[in-house]
């Protein structure tokens, strides 16, 4: 269920772990926090054709409480195509979740400058660019789900 308050976010998904998704053309990165939410951690990076599979996983492998989705934000108010695309891909995914009897809330998180944030975090992580390229959506979704959880500390 697609949820527009934080403070209901918050609620349902208390004392559970909560997945990001950082969505891209290709790849969807995923990244997950302890079950006291206090620390976020890259989990794995999947095929957009394979996202609804490996979402179903972890599900089962995890207290999971709700999903986090980052957004650009968009000052200037028109829906940019990426936007577009990361919306229709939350309508999809709260679609699967109801049709399997999922009840996990999904929440949309800015995502602005996060793949840059984690091109630098990941700089010396790797050999080389193409290896960096193959991990840096999970990364940019830890950096999605860092964020959420630096501002709302319990």
């Amino acid at each position: 269920m697609l949820i527009r308050n934080i403070k209901e976010f918050l609620r349902l998904t208390s004392k559970k772990q909560i997945i990001s998704l950082d969505i891209g053309k290709k790849k969807i990165g995923i990244a997950i926090t302890d079950d006291r939410r206090i620390i976020a951690a890259p989990l794995t990076v999947v095929e957009k054709k394979e996202f609804l599979g490996k979402l179903q996983e972890i599900i089962h492998q995890y207290c999971l409480g709700g999903i986090l989705i980052g957004l650009p934000s968009n000052p200037s108010q028109k829906k940019s195509k990426s936007e577009h695309m990361i919306k229709s891909i939350a309508n999809n995914i709260e679609a699967f979740l109801t049709k399997n009897n999922y009840e996990l809330p999904i929440f949309f998180w800015d995502e602005s400058y996060t793949s840059l944030e984690a091109e630098e975090l990941t700089l010396n992580f790797f050999k080389n660019t193409k290896q960096q390229k193959k991990y840096l959506d999970k990364f940019a979704a830890k950096i999605i789900l860092d964020d959420f959880l630096r501002e709302h500390k319990k």
